[in-house]
């Protein structure tokens, strides 16, 4: 008898499952094919752009996808049976769409596409479309295969939604499991807390994404990205008992020449700060946010003027961003003058342009402004509209200088022709004012032999230029400039694409070699300061590719994006003065700023003084940074000491919050007009 009720009742368990089954299935069926085909592709984009998976990644990409696979198969089986049969492959296909989408843009530009840049796809098209096409083309086989779950739910889409009715309150209850789900998940990451940069601190403060889609997924790093466009980057709250720490006495900068010109001291040296009540501003201050920018920007150490303070005060500056530029383009016989400039004037031995997420208008924002650019947004294109008083285009026009910009490419690509003005320049490029051969890339010889006689003979003169000659693709059939000087790469031992970049780089060599012999027949080369840094380092090679000319398998992390800067005048040739210090792009502006004796907060400034005692920090898009003890690799969360020793976490831990601040406050400057409201700038848009 007790065999027989065991029998009943694992039958009526089988029959009461089967009935919940047969319930639920119309929603269930479409979601659990939704789960599978979004993870599948999530774990095909980490290991075909990050080459590897982690298991933290695997587990929290998986708990975030339930929740939106939930929702797809809501949308998808709470519908009518022929609409949800249409939806099913529709909504597939838009996931792998997306998700393919990143992986083209992630191999081109080295970072994800944004929902922001989605507004100005026509512009990138118009630009990159050809490029694009080719790199699909290049990866058929991994595009094609993000495909099959479309293809499948085209054919398997009426036994996933079945015909069968919905109960009341169904549709609610599925809801309500996805946004329980949702929580449950922020939940676990909030007890993540391990670790100097945890999983919690990446999903809640930072604005990494890059470390967002390893460890969460694109789908959820989409989610972030908006969140931060729309309510900010949280800062760590600055201690408002801390007073400022003393600075470091300035590095004693030596030159190789003895008898070459030196600052001697003559005064005690003051601050770079410009007179700001703080104290009134917090008082007066009701947003929360802006009472943390107070607080923290009235806590940081000015940087202190020093022996170079001024040394290039009154001269001429011709200030150059080069697309791809890279040290190891450089040759002593195949670019003469790039090694002559970078090997006198001012040596950086350690110095790295670290790559942001809209590339070279990335790489010009921080290089100009000495800020962090915001994640997810074009942040040059929205400084536009801001205060910028201490872009050196608007303070040398203030000094009766004539400041001018000039691009070799489309005069509004990335809302240049907004932008520029507003840092202070006359701007010429394609389009307004400036008309080169019809060839990609275009030449910037041919740019500075246009260029140069537009201002030489001006009393005094700050130019800018932006290049462009260096832009991938690097083969013979896509780019001129390769093609153009093929013959000199021809028989170097590296790939073709790897000659390729050599060859488009000597376009700049030329340039830069026409600029030097125009400005020294118009008796102004003595007079007249270059300066030139990458925008990023080329990421149009591959990994393996840029390893050719490193000689061996380069760092992903710090070491592929050391470079050079070159600081040079007329004035300081034949002098080499070395300086030891770890430093990046985020520098050149106020390291300028000093040296022409501009008038500037460096309380306000993300990067600092190189030739100050300011401490070394070069920041990464994804945390990662080095300082003058070590370096910190965000993805395995590890700070190494240089001396070998063991890291004082407590330390590192403060310097993570660093990173975090200066990335919060740049995004705080720029969404909130910040030195327009900290320094009484003039009313309405711009600096005008």
């Amino acid at each position: 008898m007790r065999a027989q009720v065991e029998v009943i009742s694992l039958g009526n368990e089988k029959a009461a499952l089967v009935s919940l089954w047969t319930r639920w299935r119309r929603l269930a069926l479409p979601a659990l094919f939704m789960l599978a085909a979004v993870y599948l592709e999530e774990l095909f984009l980490k290991l075909y752009c990050f080459h590897t998976l982690t298991v933290e990644g695997a587990i929290f990409t998986f708990l975030f996808t339930m929740p939106l696979a939930i929702l797809l198969g809501l949308l998808c089986g709470g519908t009518p049976v022929r609409l949800g049969r249409v939806l099913l492959p529709l909504c597939t296909g838009l996931v792998s769409v997306w998700v393919g989408t990143q992986v083209v843009y992630y191999h081109l530009f080295k970072a994800f596409l944004t929902v922001f840049s989605l507004t100005k796809m026509a512009m990138v098209a118009q630009s990159f479309g050809e490029m694009a096409v080719g790199n699909v083309l290049a990866n058929w086989l991994p595009i094609l295969t993000m495909m099959v779950p479309t293809l499948l739910a085209l054919w398997f889409r009426e036994r996933l939604i079945p015909n069968d009715a919905l109960a009341k309150g169904q549709r609610i209850r599925m809801a309500a499991v996805a946004a329980a789900i949702q929580l449950l998940s922020m939940g676990l990451v909030l007890l993540c807390g391990g670790g100097v940069l945890s999983l919690r601190y990446i999903y809640y403060r930072t604005a990494t994404p890059e470390l967002e889609v390893q460890n969460f997924g694109v789908f959820t790093q989409t989610q972030l990205e908006l969140r931060r466009v729309l309510f900010g980057i949280e800062p760590d709250a600055p201690d408002a008992s801390a007073e400022p720490a003393p600075d470091k006495a300035p590095p004693d900068l030596e030159p190789t020449v003895p008898d070459s010109p030196r600052p001697t001291p003559e005064a005690i040296p003051g601050f770079h700060t410009l007179p700001i009540d703080f104290e009134t501003l917090i008082a007066n201050e009701e947003d929360e946010g802006l009472k943390s920018a107070h607080q923290w920007f009235s806590q940081r150490t000015p940087t202190p003027e020093n022996l170079w303070t001024g040394y290039f005060e009154g001269k001429n500056l011709i200030w150059i961003v080069a697309e791809g530029f890279s040290t190891l383009a450089m040759d002593p016989q195949r670019t003469p003058t790039l090694w002559k400039l970078s090997h006198q004037g001012f040596v950086f031995d350690h110095f790295y342009t670290p790559l942001w997420g809209v590339s070279t208008s990335d790489g010009e924002y921080v290089t100009t402004t000495g800020l962090i650019p915001k994640s997810g947004v074009w942040s040059y294109s929205l400084s536009s509209e801001n205060y910028m008083p201490f872009a050196l285009g608007n303070q040398l026009h203030q000094k009766g200088y004539r400041t001018l910009a000039f691009h070799d490419y489309l005069y509004s690509y990335y809302d240049r022709d907004k932008s520029h003005p507003n840092m202070g320049f006359e701007y010429y490029a394609l389009g307004q004012g400036l008309e080169l051969e019809e060839v990609w890339p275009p030449s910037d010889l041919e740019m500075m032999e246009q260029i140069v006689p537009m201002f030489v003979d001006e009393e005094r003169f700050m130019v800018y230029c932006l290049t462009v000659s260096g832009h991938l693709n690097y083969t013979r059939e896509s780019n001129a400039m390769t093609r153009r000087h093929w013959d000199a790469v021809a028989d170097l031992p590296y790939s073709e694409e790897v000659r390729g970049y050599l060859a488009c780089q000597m376009e700049l060599e030329l340039a830069l070699n026409s600029l030097v012999s125009q400005l020294e027949e118009a008796g102004k080369l003595k007079d007249t300061v270059i300066v030139l840094s990458a925008d990023h380092y080329p990421y149009g090679l591959t990994d393996e590719q840029y390893s050719e000319l490193f000689g061996h398998q380069v760092d992903p992390v710090f070491e592929i994006f050391k470079n050079t800067l070159i600081l040079w005048s007329g004035e300081m040739e034949g002098t080499a003065v070395k300086v030891d210090k770890y430093c990046s792009s985020l520098d050149i502006m106020p390291t300028l700023s000093n040296l022409f004796g501009l008038d500037y907060d460096s309380r306000l400034i993300m990067g600092s003084d190189i030739l100050s005692g300011s401490d070394e920090l070069v920041i990464f898009a994804n945390y990662s940074f080095i300082c003058g003890d070590g370096y910190y690799n965000s993805v395995l969360d590890q700070f190494t000491r240089w001396d070998g020793g063991e890291p004082d976490l407590e330390e590192v831990a403060g310097l993570v919050a660093e990173v975090q601040n200066r990335v919060a406050f740049s995004a705080t400057i720029l969404d909130c007009d910040y030195y327009r409201l900290a320094l009484g700038g003039p009313a309405g848009e711009g600096t005008e």
